[in-house]
């Protein structure tokens, strides 16, 4: 669909008003040089009419271009238009010989009838200077939407010029109290509204922000009590050699517990992201080898190809908590095969494979993966297909 501006768009607008407004004008001041002609035509007719006495001595008296005719010898193309109307009525009509008349039935004093015909065809005015007048009201049309298209233009450009500054002071509102000061001293009732119905949903934006950042900061800081409750029993754990199997999926439970502990942290904005440098491959084969076991338990196998001199310029608690969900994700939503990862200096590639049977992971979570991409400047896209899901992961390419 093509966008105008507000400009153009009541500029032709008062194009057309003008258009639509000039054509009716002169409409109708047509129809009333044709009635008030008509009409002086009728009444010059009535006038004759009423001088004849004796239609057979009359011609000799009248004006010129008035005929007497008394209805017993009038032409057949007189008696028809006349038979159907009462005596005393006028007809207008073009007779057989091409001459228009105007054509008056009437009775002398003693009762015998006769018509009196007006041949006006060259006493019309309006029809030979019609196509003078119409070149007059061309250019007056012509003028007229010249004023309307310049007068729309200023009296808008002005209303476009208010709407920028509204905008402009909206955009430099530091809170949603300013911009209602401003909606108070608008003198524009509707831009007034507008400025008013912003800073309301400006109000419970921030609102809903602020209830979503205290919520997960709340849940990270509950979830650091059962946590130190879970690493001193893994200590305790570690200590008894029997225990190696529960131990082992204990730290991967407590592990997981830290990332989501850390990732709510840093989605509700309370970790500040200082400047970090972590190694790629040390970081991913430590991740890797945390997740093997819960891969093999459903037959699958992670196969990791990545760059060795291949660095980030962000903390690793972040990333990892990224990269572990992505992983965990593969491991939980994909079927039996090699889970490939692969990274370079561009970006990550993770492919998955495919399911024996339709799954429908990754909803809520890709969301938080992008959230939490984005809070490092990075970029998370996941394509679906047929060979299985594959997720890739885009970084801006950093120095050794």
């Amino acid at each position: 669909m093509r966008r105008h501006s507000l400009q153009q768009a009541l500029a032709r607008r008062w194009m057309a008003f003008a258009a639509v407004l000039s054509l009716s004008s002169a409409a109708i001041a047509l129809l009333l040089l044709f009635v008030l002609e008509d009409s002086f035509i009728d009444r010059r007719l009535r006038a004759v009419a009423a001088t004849v006495a004796d239609p057979a001595a009359a011609p000799a008296s009248l004006p010129a271009g008035f005929q007497v005719l008394e209805w017993t010898g009038l032409p057949a193309d007189l008696r028809t238009p006349l038979d159907a109307r009462k005596p005393g009525s006028i007809a207008e009509f073009r007779r057989a010989d091409g001459r228009y008349v105007h054509a008056l039935s009437s009775r002398t004093a003693d009762g015998r009838p006769f018509v009196l015909v007006y041949d006006v065809t060259d006493e019309l005015t309006i029809n030979p200077r019609l196509p003078v007048g119409l070149a007059y009201a061309f250019a007056l049309l012509s003028l007229s939407l010249l004023c309307a298209y310049v007068l729309a233009r200023a009296f808008v450009a002005r209303t476009v010029q208010r709407v920028r500054g509204l905008m402009r002071q909206v955009l430099d509102s530091p809170d949603p109290q300013a911009l209602e000061a401003l909606a108070q001293r608008e003198p524009v009732r509707e831009f007034g509204e507008l400025l008013r119905l912003h800073a309301g949903v400006w109000r419970e934006q921030r609102a809903a922000v602020e209830r979503e950042r205290e919520t997960l900061a709340f849940l990270a800081h509950e979830l650091r009590t059962p946590l130190q409750s879970a690493r001193t029993s893994v200590a305790l754990l570690a200590e008894s050699p029997a225990h190696a199997p529960a131990l082992a999926r204990m730290q991967r439970a407590v592990e997981r517990l830290t990332r989501a502990s850390n990732a709510i942290l840093w989605l509700a904005g309370d970790a500040a992201l200082e400047g970090g440098r972590t190694h790629a491959a040390t970081g991913l084969a430590g991740l890797v080898e945390e997740l093997r076991p819960l891969a093999a338990v459903r037959g699958q196998s992670i196969e990791l190809r990545v760059d060795p001199g291949l660095h980030w310029d962000a903390p690793w608690e972040p990333v990892e908590a990224l990269l572990a969900n992505l992983l965990l994700n593969a491991i939980q939503h994909g079927g039996e095969g090699v889970i490939a990862l692969e990274a370079d200096e561009g970006g990550l590639v993770l492919h998955n494979p495919p399911p024996a049977a339709a799954s429908s992971g990754f909803g809520l979570g890709l969301r938080i993966v992008e959230r939490l991409a984005a809070r490092i400047g990075w970029q998370v896209a996941l394509a679906q297909r047929p060979e299985g899901a594959c997720c890739e992961v885009r970084w801006a390419p950093s120095p050794d």
